[in-house]
C-alpha cells in the first residue's frame, strides 16, 4: 500500500483561498492573466493580499504546482484504494477510474491548471524538476495498482500508462461535455484491456 500523499505545507485557510483562486485564474485566463491582482479579485480579497503571502511569481508558481499535484495525487490514491478492493476486476477498474476522471473533467479548473503548469515546466527547469517528482509519485501509485492486479511487468509500463492517461484527459477536454464520459470509458477499456492481455501473455 502506498503512503497517502502529504499536504505540500501547512496551509492556512487564507493560503488555501489564495491558491484555489490562483488555480481558477490560471485555468480560465492562462499564464498571461495570472497576476496577483487577478488572484485577489477572484478571491474577493483586498489588493495586495496574495502578494503578501507569495511575493514573487516564481514563489506563487511553485506553491501552485505543489498544491495542484497534491490534490490530484489524493484522488489517485483514493482510486488506488478502491481498486484494491476488487483487484484484477476489469469492469470495476474501468468504472471507478472513469468516475474519477469524469469528476476532474466536470470540475476542470484543477486539470487545466496542471496542463498549464506542465507547459510552463518545458521552459523552467525548477518547475520541471518539481513536476517530475510529482509524476514519479503518481507512477508509484499506478505501480501499486498493477501489482495488486497481478500484472507481471508493472514497473515497465506504469510511466507509459501515466502518459497515456494524460493524453486521454486532454482529448476529452477538447470534446463537447456530453461526449466526454463515453470517450473516457472507451479509452480506459482499451488501455486496461491491453494490460489484461499483457498479464495473460507467457
Amino acid at each position: 500500500m502506498t503512503a497517502s500523499p502529504r499536504e505540500p505545507q501547512e496551509l492556512s485557510a487564507r493560503r488555501r483561498q489564495i491558491l484555489d483562486s490562483a488555480v481558477t485564474v490560471l485555468a480560465t485566463q492562462g499564464w498571461r492573466g495570472l497576476t496577483h491582482r487577478a488572484i485577489d479579485r477572484a478571491a474577493g480579497l483586498p489588493e495586495g493580499s496574495s502578494s503578501a503571502y507569495y511575493r514573487s511569481r516564481s514563489a506563487l508558481q511553485s506553491a501552485m504546482a505543489a498544491y495542484v499535484v497534491w490534490q490530484l495525487a489524493n484522488d489517485v490514491e483514493a482510486l488506488a484504494s478502491e481498486l484494491a478492493e476488487q483487484p484484477g476486476d476489469h469492469d470495476h477498474a474501468v468504472a471507478a477510474t472513469s468516475a474519477t476522471f469524469q469528476r476532474w473533467l466536470d470540475e476542470s479548473d484543477l486539470l487545466k491548471a496542471r496542463l498549464e503548469l506542465t507547459l510552463a515546466a518545458a521552459r523552467d527547469d525548477d518547475l520541471a524538476a518539481q513536476l517530475r517528482d510529482s509524476r514519479q509519485g503518481l507512477t508509484t501509485i499506478v505501480d501499486d495498482i498493477l501489482v495488486r492486479g497481478g500484472h507481471p511487468h508493472a514497473a515497465g509500463v506504469s510511466a507509459t500508462i501515466v502518459a497515456a492517461v494524460d493524453g486521454v484527459l486532454i482529448a476529452a477536454l477538447l470534446r463537447p461535455p456530453p461526449q466526454r464520459a463515453g470517450f473516457v470509458a472507451d479509452s480506459l477499456d482499451l488501455l486496461l484491456g491491453s494490460l489484461v492481455e499483457g498479464r495473460s501473455a507467457p
